[in-house]
Order: C-alpha cells, then structure tokens, then sequence
C-alpha cells in the first residue's frame, strides 16, 4: 500500500467559530499506518498536537502566513520533525523545483529544526548534486511500489 498525504482544511470552519474536533479526529482515524495528515489551521492547535501526541503521532509545523499553519501528523517516531511534500504525478523539473522552493522558504531547514520528506516517483538525479552543493544530507530509499522517499536534513 502507498503512503498519502491526506489534507484537511480546517480554517473556515474556525472562522465560521465552528467546532473542527470530531472531524480531525475522523480523518485521523481513517489514515493508513505510512500515511501523513496535513492540517491546515488558522492558529497552532496546541491542544490537538498533544493529544495525538499521546496516541503515538509525532508533528512539523510551518506558519505559511498570518492565520494560516500547516501542521502535519505521522506515526514515524523519529527525533528530527520532517514536513512531507507529496511530488508524484509532477511532471519534471517541478518536483525539483518545488523541493528547493520549500528548503530556501523555510529558515527551520537551514537551522536543521527541520527535516523534509519528499515523495517522488523516481530517485532525483539531478536533484541530489544540489542538495550535497546546499550542505543538505540526505537518505534515499525507493519502496519499489512507485514511491521513492528521500529524507532531506542538516544536522544541527
């Protein structure tokens, strides 16, 4: 089965001063062991991360603007907190250049606070050589079903 990232908009409902609870925690519960939910809220939802904090479910978090942040919920259990970007069914150079847009835009990757996981369907050639030339380490693994995982980090 293939890891997906599952996203889920809440920031209207909370506008709407509508509860999203039962609905994040729906979603949460229909995801797949690999998979990652991606939430988007107009506030870091302290309380939510705590309580699928104790259910097993390690976070990243990015505040893309004002009232608008991504957070993301997975079950890997690992130090580094690593933010997935989904770039299968992307035609070339966009993975790449959606990869490196991410990295420039997000200080806590150069600082090594964060880590980021793309999924692609090919091992990226020519995307490696720039990530050694940027000081980024990085860990490969194809999965054989179509997902190649690359983990991108620095250590801090």
């Amino acid at each position: 089965m293939s890891r997906e990232l599952v996203v889920l908009d809440v920031r209207e409902m909370l506008r709407a001063k509508q509860e999203p609870f039962q609905r994040i925690m729906e979603t949460v519960n229909s995801l797949g062991d690999e998979d990652v939910l991606e939430l988007h809220a107009t506030f870091k939802p302290d309380p939510l991360i705590r309580v699928l904090g104790k259910q097993g479910f390690q976070h990243s978090v990015i505040e893309e603007e004002k009232e608008h942040f991504v957070v993301q919920f997975y079950r890997e259990g690992i130090e580094t907190p690593f933010f997935h970007l989904d770039n299968r069914g992307l035609e070339p150079p966009q993975p790449m250049v959606r990869t490196l847009e991410f990295l420039d835009a997000h200080s806590e990757c150069q600082t090594g606070e964060l880590g980021l996981e793309i999924w692609n369907e090919r091992v990226p050639a020519l995307l490696l050589p720039e990530l050694d030339e940027r000081e980024f380490q990085y860990d490969v693994n194809d999965e054989g079903n179509g997902t190649v995982r690359v983990k991108i980090y620095r250590d801090r």
